[in-house]
């Protein structure tokens, strides 16, 4: 069941959007961690062989991976991690609605209203989803919620909607890695230890690349 995120990761959360908005070349992810990795979206290729300027776009489908990448990163994220573990998710909010200062963040109304003939995202039993989520707006609108991770990965998250509404940064509450999927860029980031570098790398499907 989802919920509403703790206040700590939410600020950990917004700390990041406002250095960011801040900062053209802002950091990638909103913590450091020892492996940075890349994954390439269709389309879109390495522009410098040192990665300085990371990846050639437009994408064929910028701020998304393919299918067949969401579901190597489910598989692998889900076994690494497991699929309990506590997380939070904050999705690109295409239409944040009225006030959108550099940083906001508030109890509601939480995510944009869906066309007149979207389906429901809450699940029977569970509140509202405008109860819930946080935002925070930055260069980009975010909402937040809470859950476990295979609550908030692809397959799950994604059967909420009837429209296009992107896993855009997801991490575990420990924040022993995190991913990025911005919608202005041709490729996704995860910051996270040698071994789940590892693994992303050793996956051909990923076109994943050491940042």
């Amino acid at each position: 069941m989802l919920e509403r995120i703790a206040p700590d990761q939410l600020s950990w959360f917004a700390a990041w959007v406002a250095a960011s908005a801040e900062q053209a070349d802002g950091p990638p992810l909103p913590a450091a961690y020892d492996h940075t990795i890349a994954v390439l979206h269709p389309g879109a290729e390495p522009a410098t062989s040192d990665l300085t300027a990371p990846f050639l776009g437009p994408s064929s489908t910028e701020g998304h991976p393919s299918d067949g990448q969401k579901t190597v990163l489910e598989r692998i994220l889900l076994t690494t991690t497991g699929p309990d573990t506590p997380a939070c998710l904050a999705s690109y909010d295409a239409d944040p609605g009225s006030g959108t200062d550099l940083i906001i963040t508030s109890t509601g109304p939480g995510p944009a209203s869906p066309p007149d003939d979207a389906v429901s995202p809450g699940s029977p039993g569970e509140p509202p989803l405008d109860d819930l989520a946080e935002r925070v707006s930055g260069h980009i609108a975010y909402f937040l919620v809470a859950g476990s991770l295979q609550e908030l990965l692809y397959t799950a998250w994604e059967a909420r909607w009837d429209y296009e509404q992107p896993v855009t940064v997801l991490w575990p509450a420990d924040r022993t890695w995190c991913l990025s999927s911005d919608p202005d860029l041709s490729y996704t980031v995860l910051g996270c230890d040698h071994a789940l570098a590892a693994r992303l790398l050793a996956e051909p499907v990923l076109r994943a690349r050491p940042m």
